[in-house]
């Protein structure tokens, strides 16, 4: 074993995927056999959790391994505050050459410890001309008829750094209308994204193989723009997908009622075309996934390389007539997570243990070896949390029958006025929406969609106020100073 028995660090992350539609996880939905290929050699964990279903919130939580309400990078428009000390500084500083190749939603030209980092905006450039063919992607967004008329997308990369277009985006009245009957991205699958992720991604683990490294590749896709290469969109024609029910959606809280009807006003031919988008975005990405893995292998590197897997939050895909992300179910919260390296770990197993994914900071420091980290900040600062949150799995990675911890906690909008807190124990899962129009209890075990609303029910009132409790304990709504009030 090289680099004096310390192994490198793969991350391969995507965006928006829901740790359901895994052919691993017994899901043929859409088949991903790469990323079948990492769970045959590592760990599966089936029940992993992000703190906030939001891109920006969630991987700013993943960095410093601290909650959302402790960082204030909540919403997909706020920056993490250069300060906080990241996973990437803590690696740098036992040695390890640290990169972040692709997405981060970082909104502002902070490399926050990466000593190298291929950007969005490196790929716009090597895209060229072509990037008209991104700027109609962005426009013509499914359910998101708004940014026809903005071009502005920083969740999708439009701009990396949200402050280039200080008055509006230079590509507003320059892109065409599309009408959804067909998914077909007029992209080639090499100028994606999420290939050129993949081609850089090998092209650096060949560059510094000798030196341990620290990479996260990171692609954008399932996530919006929802139009992956022609190959993959014929796949699964708009026309030919199977829609989930809606439901009985009386028992929710008014506010998520409010966002279902939102939802299926849009009509159904935008919705069909929003879910095909999503699957073959998932198909291909799970493709780009397979080449960094093949060039892993050709390396010689499989051997000295922990590889892991997961994404920032999932995806409802029609589910309670809900699509993408932002609230507590299942679908939205669960994210994909996978351990492997052959040489140390067992190799395809699943841990049922309950997980909150942004322990990876610790969990890697733990495995490579390293000092596990003892501050959360860079340089003291006035409000700087100073405690990390997240606690290591690493246990759990080397024994997967280990039991976990017996809750996972996750938040949601905190500063609209509906905030939602969620306590995920081992059977039940309670959310607590502040100054909605009710709260929700289901039981996961008897009714996994979370389908039946359990919170009026008298049977079950000793375990809501247990569980109110525990919510509490970990993070009271009464001390969230970001709410619209």
């Amino acid at each position: 074993m090289n680099h004096n028995n310390r192994p490198n660090v793969l991350i391969l992350m995507t965006d928006q995927h829901r740790a359901d539609w895994m052919t691993c996880a017994g899901n043929n939905t859409v088949p991903t056999p790469m990323i079948d290929r990492v769970a045959a050699r590592g760990v599966r964990f089936e029940n992993a959790y992000c703190p906030y279903p939001v891109c920006t919130a969630s991987r700013m939580s993943l960095l410093t391994g601290l909650y959302a309400h402790n960082t204030g990078a909540i919403n997909n428009s706020d920056r993490l505050d250069w300060r906080y000390r990241t996973v990437a500084h803590h690696f740098a500083d036992h040695g390890y050459l640290t990169s972040l190749i692709g997405k981060m939603h970082f909104n502002d030209a902070h490399n926050h410890g990466f000593a190298s980092y291929l950007s969005i905006n490196d790929w716009l450039m090597y895209l060229g001309p072509k990037v008209g063919h991104y700027a109609n992607e962005i426009a013509n967004h499914a359910i998101g008829e708004g940014f026809f008329n903005s071009v502005f997308d920083t969740g999708s990369g439009f701009p990396d750094v949200s402050v280039l277009w200080d008055d509006a985006s230079p590509w507003a009245g320059n892109v065409a209308r599309w009408d959804f009957s067909s998914t077909a991205s007029p992209l080639d699958a090499e100028d994606h994204l999420d290939m050129f992720v993949a081609r850089e991604s090998v092209k650096f683990m060949r560059e510094y193989r000798d030196q341990p490294f620290f990479l996260v590749a990171s692609f954008m896709k399932p996530h919006p723009p929802f139009y992956p290469p022609r190959e993959w969109a014929e796949q699964f024609p708009p026309g030919s997908i199977d829609m989930a029910e809606v439901g009985d959606i009386t028992q929710y809280p008014g506010h998520i009622q409010q966002r279902i009807d939102r939802t299926q006003g849009m009509g159904e031919k935008r919705l069909r075309a929003h879910k095909a988008g999503y699957m073959g975005n998932l198909s291909f990405v799970d493709y780009c996934i397979g080449h960094v893995l093949d060039g892993l292998e050709e390396l010689g590197l499989v051997d000295d390389t922990i590889v892991v897997y997961t994404s920032d939050h999932g995806e409802m895909g029609g589910d309670h007539g809900l699509y993408q992300k932002f609230c507590l179910f299942e679908p939205a919260v669960k994210v994909p997570l996978i351990v492997s390296c052959p040489s140390r770990f067992p190799e395809g197993q699943v841990a049922s243990a309950l997980t909150e994914y942004f322990g990876l900071y610790p969990t890697l420091s733990e495995l490579c070896g390293l000092s596990l980290p003892d501050r959360t900040t860079l340089v003291d600062f006035d409000g700087a949390c100073e405690v990390m949150d997240a606690k290591s799995f690493a246990r759990i990675v080397r024994d997967p029958d280990t039991p976990g911890p017996d809750a996972a906690f996750s938040e949601h909008g905190l500063r609209s006025h509906v905030p939602q807190y969620m306590v995920r124990a081992e059977r039940f899962k309670y959310v607590y929406n502040d100054g909605g129009s009710g709260h929700e209890l289901y039981d996961l075990e008897n009714d996994p969609g979370e389908c039946i609303n359990l919170i009026d029910n008298r049977d079950f009132a000793g375990i809501c106020a247990d569980l109110q409790e525990r919510l509490f304990a970990w993070y009271d709504p009464n001390s969230n100073s970001y709410r619209e009030r």
